[in-house]
């Protein structure tokens, strides 16, 4: 692959990972092949690592290269970046972030990709649960790929599940959409719904009940059934999605039949994440499809946060924080200068209900000096979609009062 241009979808999954890119020819989103001319597509989420080298390998063969050359298999990456923990290699420290960098160079290098920074114009990875330390490592890992923000995202399953979804004919989804999810023993239930009352209409995944399968297939296909009786009932399903790391139905037998009552339309494989998610890299930087729907996720920041102060001599309420983007996204870094007083006031209010209230951050211990001779750092950060970490910086005012640069910390939370 040598295209320049490229748009991605990268699903990281727990165990496997695989890629999907843009065509624009057919407006669909393609999953890449891990070896040219081959038909498989998914890889280990894992890496080797040849001793005594910076020399690292990742995809099918690379489990077994690492064992024929004595070197080294991490194959534990999913959990070494959902983690903020220093990882030890051949007494060498490296960041989560730099393991997943390493690991997404060798990845990219793999499908043909070996310029990043110049052949890929918006890449998304996706997976299964954000964690603030695992946005962070994304964060690092894009910058050693050499991607820049504009064109580096990040998002959840449920919203790669609802970009596949309003990706395809719409009378796919016209009613509710199902998502059956397996994984190792477990399989867990999720549903779309679209209201249209309101415009822009709104998009909501809702995650139902979970379930453990036997590993002896009548009994797993019993088990099956029964989740799918508990999740769906005799409620009308445009389509149904069926999603597995290792896709094999062939125990399914009862289930499918189950599955296909009421006309639904049932849709089976592994890519339906890595292709939403290259669905979604694309409406970033290109055409926006989805602009007539707004997808309340659970990872929404539902809460305006922002500030009455005197802006240019006049009264005016300067925004910090706007609803409706991921928490992930929602960060802010100013600087203002405190008028005679020793707090810092936040008004928020809410997205659904427009309901304003007000936050007080005391600031004790502040040193005291004159009005407007005390300037102070702000910083706005989510570590959730209700949790807001807080933190300020007394920076004092030049050299006539000296910054103490006493820092005060608080988490703001629903208010």
């Amino acid at each position: 692959m040598e295209q320049k241009n490229l748009i991605l979808g990268f699903d990281f999954g727990e165990k496997y990972s695989q890629f999907c890119c843009y065509d624009r020819g057919t407006h669909t989103a393609v999953s890449i092949p891990v070896k040219e001319g081959e038909e498989a597509v998914e890889f280990p989420t894992a890496i080797a690592k040849k001793r005594n080298e910076e020399t690292w390998k990742t995809g099918p063969d690379a489990e077994k290269s690492a064992h024929a050359e004595n070197g080294i298999w991490l194959d534990n990456l999913y959990e070494i970046c959902m983690g903020s923990r220093i990882c030890q290699i051949e007494n060498r420290d490296y960041t989560p972030g730099e393991v997943l960098g390493t690991f997404l160079r060798e990845a990219l290098k793999m499908i043909g990709i070996e310029r990043p920074d110049q052949q890929i114009q918006a890449m998304m990875i996706t997976t299964g649960h954000l964690t603030r330390p695992f946005v962070e490592n994304v964060r690092e890992a894009y910058k050693i790929i050499g991607l820049p923000r504009g064109r580096a995202y990040l998002q959840e399953h449920d919203e790669s599940f609802y970009c596949h979804v309003l990706n395809q004919k719409p009378e796919l989804w016209s009613r509710k959409v199902g998502l059956f999810f397996l994984k190792d023993e477990e399989a867990s239930f999720s549903e779309l719904s679209i209201s249209r009352k309101t415009k822009p209409a709104t998009v909501t995944v809702k995650r139902g009940p979970k379930a453990a399968l036997s590993i002896e297939p009548m009994e797993r296909d019993r088990d099956f059934c029964h989740l799918m009786g508990e999740a769906m009932g005799n409620e009308i399903y445009s389509s149904v999605f069926l999603v597995s790391e290792e896709f094999d139905l062939a125990w399914a037998d009862n289930s499918l039949r189950q599955l296909k009552k009421n006309q639904r339309r049932i849709f089976g494989g592994t890519n339906l994440f890595a292709q939403g998610a290259c669905f979604s890299a694309r409406e970033k930087v290109e055409e926006r499809r989805l602009k007539g729907y707004l997808f309340l996720g659970n990872d929404l920041v539902r809460y305006n946060i922002g500030m009455e102060m005197t802006i240019n001599g006049s009264p005016a309420y300067y925004a910090l924080i706007a609803a409706g983007v991921n928490w992930y996204e929602a960060e802010k870094e100013c600087e203002l200068i405190l008028d005679g007083t020793e707090e810092l006031e936040f008004v928020v209010s809410s997205m659904e209900s427009g309901k304003r209230n007000r936050y007080t951050m005391k600031l004790d211990g502040l040193p005291k000096r004159p009005p407007k001779t005390t300037r102070i750092r702000l910083r706005l950060e989510y570590d959730s979609p209700v949790t807001c970490q807080i933190t300020a910086e007394d920076l004092g005012f030049g050299d006539m009062f000296p910054a103490s640069h006493k820092i005060w910390h608080e988490t703001m939370g629903e208010v």
